[in-house]
């Protein structure tokens, strides 16, 4: 599996260093114009500007994506920085990068992302391969007969891994700031 220069710039050895960073920042510009992208014209909010991911958020909040999936088989997320722990901002409603989607699913390789995944996940790793390279166990661990999840909510960022049984590997690897508690 051959890993392309614009999966190489959206790896996670680059991108975790960027959440909890605003949008505008120039370093967040610069993962988009390194592969030659305009983020601002990719750039949209999802359902309206609401979006809400049970379990994860207690209430609807503003999303904005930036989505790649068809070209490099990833998807960003920008929330609120007064919404996430851990925004290198002041709480206000400045987008920062708050989540990102590795999509490993495809029948062929080439549909996978293929740079390097959080913990050194692979795309061919098995349940326990997985939990042997987070070194903890999951939090939570549901596997049907189609498909699963193996998450790990005791961290931040957060990890969510969506899961084949009838393959044994993963089909995506979620990562995500956890939400700031908003309650007075």
């Amino acid at each position: 599996m051959s890993v392309t220069m614009g999966q190489q710039s959206f790896s996670w050895n680059r991108v975790r260093e960027l959440f909890g960073v605003p949008y505008h920042d120039s370093r967040v510009q610069q993962l988009f114009s390194d592969v030659e992208l305009n983020p601002d014209a990719l750039l949209r909010e999802v359902r309206v500007g609401i979006y809400s991911m049970a379990p994860y958020d207690r209430q609807p909040s503003p999303v904005a994506e930036i989505d790649l999936i068809p070209s490099f088989h990833v998807r960003f997320r920008f929330k609120h920085a007064e919404l996430v722990t851990e925004a290198k901002t002041e709480p206000s409603k400045t987008f920062v990068m708050a989540a990102v989607t590795y999509f490993l699913e495809g029948e062929i390789s080439e549909e996978r992302f293929a740079a390097p995944l959080p913990f050194g996940i692979l795309g061919t790793d098995s349940v326990d391969a997985l939990i042997d390279r987070v070194g903890s166990p999951p939090t939570a661990r549901i596997l049907g007969e189609k498909e699963g999840y193996v998450i790990w909510k005791d961290r931040n960022p957060l990890l969510h891994v969506l899961f084949s049984p009838q393959e044994n590997r993963p089909l995506r690897v979620n990562v995500f700031l956890a939400e700031r508690n908003t309650k007075s």
